[in-house]
């Protein structure tokens, strides 16, 4: 949305002496707002959800819709006002809740943007987030007690957690390793998978061992990624739905091959 403006003589001379804060403010004027989706931040602290955004030149306010998900979502403003983040403690265990943000320029309303899922939950993630990625890759050298979660919305937005590890293995020997989901018996198909890197990912067998294999003369890292089976955790794929479950990961063993 553009305007103009008529720049008057004594303007001017305002505009050469402060000729930076103008021009700052003068392309605040001129730049709309952009409608951008919040960020939401689950399983930091109980029962809280962590909402922020980016700051906006050409926005005058924002405001952050809230909703529990469900097919057809009811908003409420959470937040109105000049702030960047927004603590909201008004959470219940296993739920989950959609957020939107708008922006205000004048009295015209740009968005709200689409919705972005948090859940709500009286656990927060493990101690050895964030091995969400390869880079970051938990050593396994002993037992480590860990949990991992999928959640989906009705409209399929999806948050997931997952979990990387390395662990070095001797020689020509393998390394026995075992994962044990809470609650589940022996030798029943975990709601994990498991992948090795340069093989295919496979269901996790609970507390069945799982083999990784050196075959070379030098001692050799590998890493390995477990992360959740969607269809264990969403009974109708057509909704939303999901869960979060404990696990402990050990080093079982290394033997010859």
């Amino acid at each position: 949305m553009k305007r103009k403006f008529l720049i008057t003589g004594s303007v001017l001379l305002l505009l050469f002496s402060c000729t930076e804060g103008l021009l700052i403010d003068m392309e605040r004027i001129s730049s709309d707002p952009v409608v951008e989706v919040p960020r939401v931040v689950s399983f930091v602290e109980e029962l809280t959800l962590e909402i922020a955004w980016d700051s906006d030149p050409g926005a005058d306010k924002y405001i952050l819709y809230k909703a529990e998900d469900a097919l057809v979502p009811v908003y409420e403003i959470l937040y109105q006002g000049t702030e960047l983040s927004v603590t909201d403690t008004d959470i219940t265990g296993e739920h989950r809740y959609l957020y939107a943000l708008g922006k205000v320029r004048g009295t015209v309303l740009f968005g709200p943007s689409d919705p972005v899922l948090g859940i709500g939950s009286s656990v927060i993630r493990d101690s050895l987030e964030g091995n969400n990625t390869k880079d970051k890759a938990t050593s396994l050298v002993w037992d480590l007690d860990a949990n991992i979660y999928y959640y989906r919305s009705n409209d399929g937005e999806v948050i997931e957690d997952y979990d990387w590890y390395s662990i070095s293995v001797p020689p020509r020997r393998k390394a026995m390793i075992i994962v044990t989901q809470n609650g589940l018996g022996s030798g029943s198909d975990s709601w994990m998978n498991y992948y090795l890197e340069g093989h295919v990912t496979e269901t996790i067998v609970n507390s069945n061992a799982i083999s990784v294999e050196n075959y070379s003369y030098e001692e050799k890292p590998f890493y390995f990624l477990i992360s959740p089976n969607s269809s264990e955790f969403i009974g109708n794929p057509a909704l939303g739905g999901g869960g979060l479950i404990n696990y402990r990961i050990s080093l079982n063993s290394i033997e010859s091959l």
